[in-house]
């Protein structure tokens, strides 16, 4: 019997290179930035996997952010401003736009291919943007009452800001935020701000440029509706033993099925799922796809049901085949909503380069997408792949892997009290049981978070993610220069620090797990909340 100390460990050695490295918010595909709008598969090669090491770039928002000591206030510490002085500095005070930390929002050049320092700027959504202040609360303390902002056009004419609010989806009170409705268009803006403290001041600015979200660069002109689908059968799953006890694990396309839904039969291999157990094997994917829809909707700032949470949330709403109210599949009329697959595999090229998901790219959203053909869709089988064909991973699945002799969960007993269950009490069970439900919870946690990075990074390319290019008309992808690239920025993909959902496989570093999860980066993020406007 393993005891805990060690089944922990062999989580934390096998489970999480095997899901968090390979997928981790950081699905491999190819979606070809050349391809029509409409088109069949996307085709193009695939960059097979590489490590990467983390960008030293500093991309939080206080990055190069000015700071400037006053004296006179400097030295009056006995003015009370209602705040905890904190450290005696002035405080780290950043002065942005649509929550864009420094380093990507156009206050500092990027460095080309050519070592040459290029300026940029972003357009804004004139009709919708934000205005936005952020005193680092680590930093010195700053009277929100002293805040000054003021915003000019290249004629010297001010526009009027607003009062910036607090934020309440911000814990730490560090953000002020105005909501900018209707400024005029092809303005060419600088906004300057500054801020004081009971040990200093600080001031920030950053330029950027008005334009009209027309129709051909918006990606959502109403609410996106998408459909993800469960029951795509065109696989059948074949293993084999290889020579250093690992397993190969091939999917073979069947355009009429074998009867098994492809997301049921890859988990069925692995020893997820039950195959004999019906009732154990639903509960299971029950709660797999739970997770799978609560770190979806979690990534996209979507609500419980899927839903936009408020008006400055993004515009998508996403439920899954199944849920009250869904469309089914055969409703798909390529007008009402768009679909896309989870379940089965990639063609046999995507197999060998170890893919986790395609998606047709859609530049600005202007198509509805079936992303439930051949080739298309998020791959839960070469997850299992990629798991068993490791040694440690295979080691590990051992236990559960019916090819190597295991017992699904909800085979053994005991399997019972836990399977499907999100209230298990660890304490509650003993011996064999707890070590299964210590495999089993690693292996839901992990894997509801890597199958749900892949899909939302697959949507994201159907949703017209990452634009090629530097701003105004792109969105930094296959711009290697650039200092917050963390590492290979292709093929409609960037990679910037931390678990960034558009970014590469090849690029996460998987210790990220540890003390973070996967989000979209605040540039994809303003994107798909329609503050930019982005595109030629």
């Amino acid at each position: 019997m393993i005891s805990e100390t060690i089944l922990r460990l062999r989580q934390a050695t096998y489970l999480l290179p095997a899901l968090a490295a390979i997928a981790l918010a950081a699905p491999a595909c190819s979606d070809d930035p050349s391809t029509n709008v409409g088109s069949d598969v996307p085709i193009g090669d695939v960059e097979p996997d590489v490590s990467d090491e983390d960008a030293d770039e500093d991309t939080s928002p206080d990055a190069e952010a000015d700071t400037e000591v006053d004296a006179d206030v400097a030295v009056d510490t006995g003015v009370d401003t209602g705040v905890d002085p904190g450290p005696e500095e002035p405080p780290t005070f950043l002065l942005t736009i649509n929550e864009l930390p420094a380093a990507m929002n156009g206050s500092q050049p990027y460095t080309d291919a050519a070592g040459e320092l290029q300026p940029y700027f972003w357009r804004v959504n004139r009709d919708d943007f934000t205005i936005d202040a952020w005193v680092d609360p680590k930093g010195g303390a700053a009277d929100w009452d002293t805040l000054e902002v003021n915003c000019i056009d290249s004629e010297d004419v001010p526009l009027d800001v607003g009062e910036l609010a607090a934020m309440p989806s911000t814990a730490d009170d560090g953000w002020r935020q105005a909501f900018i409705d209707g400024w005029p268009e092809d303005l060419a803006v600088t906004c300057s701000a500054s801020i004081t403290g009971p040990f200093g001041s600080a001031s920030s600015e950053v330029s950027f440029l008005t334009a009209t979200l027309d129709a051909a660069r918006d990606p959502f002109v109403t609410v996106d509706p998408w459909l993800v689908t469960l029951s795509r059968d065109i696989f059948r799953v074949v293993l084999s033993d290889n020579a250093d006890g690992t397993v190969g694990v091939r999917s073979i396309f069947e355009a009429q099925g074998n009867g098994v839904p492809d997301f049921d039969e890859a988990f069925f291999a692995l020893g997820l799922m039950s195959e004999t157990n019906a009732a154990a094997a639903a509960a299971v994917k029950n709660q797999l796809i739970d997770s799978i829809r609560g770190e979806t909707n979690r990534i996209y700032g979507l609500d419980a049901n899927g839903q936009p949470t408020d008006a400055g949330a993004i515009p998508i709403s996403i439920v899954f085949e199944g849920d009250p109210g869904a469309p089914s599949p055969s409703d798909f009329n390529g007008v009402s909503f768009s679909m896309i697959a989870l379940g089965g595999d990639g063609q046999v090229s995507d197999q060998n380069m170890g893919t986790f998901g395609r998606a047709l790219l859609d530049w600005n959203n202007q198509e509805v997408e079936d992303n439930t053909e051949y080739g298309l869709g998020v791959f839960p089988a070469a997850l299992v792949r990629r798991i068993v064909i490791e040694p440690l991973g295979a080691l590990l699945a051992k236990d559960i892997m019916p090819h190597l002799g295991g017992t699904p969960f909800g085979d053994a007993p005991g399997d019972e009290l836990f399977i499907g269950k999100d209230d298990v009490v660890i304490g509650d069970l003993s011996g064999t049981t707890k070590n299964r439900y210590e495999v089993y919870s690693t292996v839901m946690e992990l894997g509801g978070l890597a199958v749900a990075s892949i899909l939302t990074h697959e949507i994201g390319h159907s949703l017209g993610l990452v634009p090629i290019g530097p701003p105004p008309e792109g969105l930094f992808s296959e711009v290697p220069g650039a200092g917050f690239i963390a590492g290979p920025s292709t093929e409609a993909h960037i990679d910037t620090a931390g678990l960034n959902v558009m970014q590469t496989g090849g690029t996460t570093n998987w210790f990220d797990v540890f003390t973070s999860l996967p989000e979209l980066n605040p540039l994809n993020r303003a994107y798909l909340r329609r503050r930019l406007v982005v595109g030629p």
